[in-house]
């Protein structure tokens, strides 16, 4: 049925959401012992608003909180230096992928399927996530925003992907948990789409052609 499968990243084959909570408590908590006068649930909240307007990838989040409170300039970059650091242990800490994801691929890989990721995240941070995980050697090609500067559901990322394949689009399932970003992306240009409704936070204003609520539930798809 399926030549090939392709996945996002992040929340697909990543518990990306869980890390990026954990990672801003750390920060926060750092942030304040270093002498930010808030709350740690204020600057929690201010680190996510700060990820909801500039983006998840964003790479100044805590410089962008720290100078909402006009420090004196040694002082914030103490407080600054102090969350970015309590970030970086913490992502050492609590990335994983998803409970069963490596030996579903190991099995994907066995009946013959290809295998690829398509991600919004640049090149550095997706490679640095997947060395992180143990998941670098488990795919044919990993396409990030770095290759083709569009974020799905942009076509160019899936087209660029059809053109590594060599196959048509209706060969390939897309997995993903975004219903506007991966499953309209991926239905537009022909491919047939899943929903990892386990990571999944978004609206379902694009219907996928099948569903998984765990990541090995994927066998039954294929």
């Amino acid at each position: 049925m399926f030549k090939a499968i392709l996945f996002d990243l992040d929340n697909t084959l990543l518990d990306f959401l869980t890390f990026k909570k954990e990672t801003a408590k750390a920060a926060a908590k750092a942030m304040i012992k270093q002498g930010l006068p808030a709350t740690e649930i204020e600057v929690y909240g201010k680190i996510f608003s700060v990820y909801d307007e500039k983006g998840i990838e964003y790479q100044k989040t805590f410089y962008e909180v720290v100078k909402q409170y006009n420090l004196e300039l040694n002082l914030a970059e103490k407080i600054q230096q102090a969350g970015i650091i309590a970030y970086q242990q913490k992502k050492y800490e609590v990335l994983r992928s998803y409970p069963m994801v490596k030996p579903t691929l190991r099995k994907l890989r066995d009946k013959g399927l290809k295998l690829g990721i398509i991600s919004d995240a640049p090149r550095n941070k997706a490679w640095q996530r997947l060395v992180l995980t143990g998941l670098e050697n488990e795919f044919d090609f990993v396409i990030t925003f770095s290759d083709t500067q569009e974020y799905k559901s942009h076509p160019s990322p899936f087209t660029l992907a059809l053109k590594k394949l060599g196959v048509l689009p209706d060969a390939v399932l897309f997995v993903g948990d975004n219903p506007s970003k991966d499953i309209k992306g991926a239905k537009l240009i022909g491919m047939r789409t899943c929903l990892a409704r386990y990571g999944q936070h978004f609206k379902d204003d694009v219907k996928a052609d099948y569903e998984i609520g765990k990541f090995e539930d994927l066998m039954r798809v294929v």
